[in-house]
């Protein structure tokens, strides 16, 4: 039986620069049974999803009835092979509209599908909400995911699961003990 859960990862150094977000695939990897990962950047390397790669991206999802993004905030985004990944695979009949559906219609495939989103961030905490440098919530950053969902015919989890202060000396136990707490958040969906 395959995992319940799919996992797309979009960090362009993965392997290399990133320590939260390999810390986190390196978690998932010790739960197949819970746990599908897609590697984004490793899978499409020169950023391409050609007719074979979207059909792989398609039957994944059509497989599980969860699927995160997990990503490290990009500008207040998700880094661009997501956004590529997200206009490739969410085609016209397939996610949305077509033969079975009037255009602007919630989607097919995708409906009914729970989505979820995970991320780090360089900033502190603090300057997520209204008053702070970045003058957003989490909440509030994941908009365009929770929007594509209500699009598509699915849902998604109005919080993310968020690390701050990646980029200010984040230390190994706050990285071991997100890894847990990203662990217990990802089996309460």
């Amino acid at each position: 039986m395959a995992a319940s859960t799919l996992v797309v990862i979009a960090h362009p150094d993965l392997t290399g620069s990133s320590r939260v977000n390999r810390r986190w695939a390196e978690k998932l990897a010790k739960h197949p049974d819970e746990f599908d990962v897609r590697d984004l950047y490793a899978l499409y390397p020169s950023g391409v999803l050609d007719e074979a790669g979207i059909a792989a991206e398609r039957a994944a999802l059509e497989a599980h009835d969860i699927i995160v993004f997990q990503f490290p905030v990009y500008w207040y985004s998700a880094p661009a092979l997501l956004r590529t990944w997200t206009d490739e695979v969410y085609g016209f009949g397939w996610a949305y509209g077509g033969e079975d559906a009037a255009p602007g219609e919630p989607g097919r495939k995708l409906a009914g599908k729970k989505f979820a989103v995970s991320m780090c961030a360089g900033d502190i905490e603090g300057n997520y909400c209204a008053e702070g440098t970045v003058g957003f919530t989490p909440s509030e950053i994941i908009v365009p995911f929770r929007a594509t969902a209500n699009y598509v015919g699915a849902t998604c989890e109005p919080e993310p699961f968020c690390l701050f202060g990646t980029e200010n000396g984040l230390g190994d136990e706050e990285l071991e003990a997100s890894a847990a707490a990203y662990l217990s958040w990802l089996r309460t969906l």
